[in-house]
């Protein structure tokens, strides 16, 4: 507890500029701050590993609840090293995993069908990625937190964003209760 306080108090130090050192080329609007090594999950084969075991213990990975989880999350810059932090997390949690499949072909509008099944064949589609799209394999185990990508139920609190705990993995419907939204 004394940790986190200490770097609440230096994440509100750095805010109010009383951290770092004026760069030299814009000393008025930027500084240099060395983080200091208590601070730091040092990088290597490990440092994703790292991270996910000090948001998530043990416990946390083996009986998730919405209470434990509502207070955690990893953020990540890009959806690259987020579905690279999701794949770890799923194989760290109990259970068995269930997959789910988009669809993969295209739906021709001219007379010949060869021709699209040449420009877009169907290995091609499936590696295909989007922000706010699911890839084409959702990977899913009861008891894990996944967050909703578009307003289902805005009154009901299903909009983009809401955190959901996976409660029951159906045929082609996926139970879920709020955590945060």
């Amino acid at each position: 507890m004394q940790d986190s306080n200490n770097f609440a108090s230096w994440l509100l130090d750095i805010g109010n500029g009383l951290v770092g050192d004026p760069d030299a080329q814009d000393p008025q609007n930027t500084r240099t701050i060395q983080i200091p090594s208590n601070f730091l999950i040092e990088p290597g084969e490990n440092g994703i590993r790292s991270l996910i075991n000090f948001v998530y213990d043990e416990f946390i990975l083996n009986y998730p609840s919405a209470e434990n989880l509502s207070n955690r999350a990893i953020v990540c810059p890009k959806n690259e090293t987020a579905d690279e932090i999701n794949k770890i997390v799923l194989n760290l949690t109990p259970g068995e995993t269930r997959s789910y499949i988009s669809y993969d072909s295209m739906v021709p509008y001219a007379q010949n069908t060869t021709d699209v099944d040449a420009l877009y064949p169907q290995e091609y589609l499936n590696e295909l990625s989007f922000p706010g799209i699911p890839p084409h394999q959702l990977d899913l185990k009861i008891n894990t937190p996944v967050m909703l990508i578009r307003n289902i139920n805005q009154t009901l609190g299903l909009c983009n964003g809401t955190r959901l705990l996976i409660s029951q993995l159906l045929p082609t419907v996926i139970e879920a209760r709020i955590i945060t939204g």
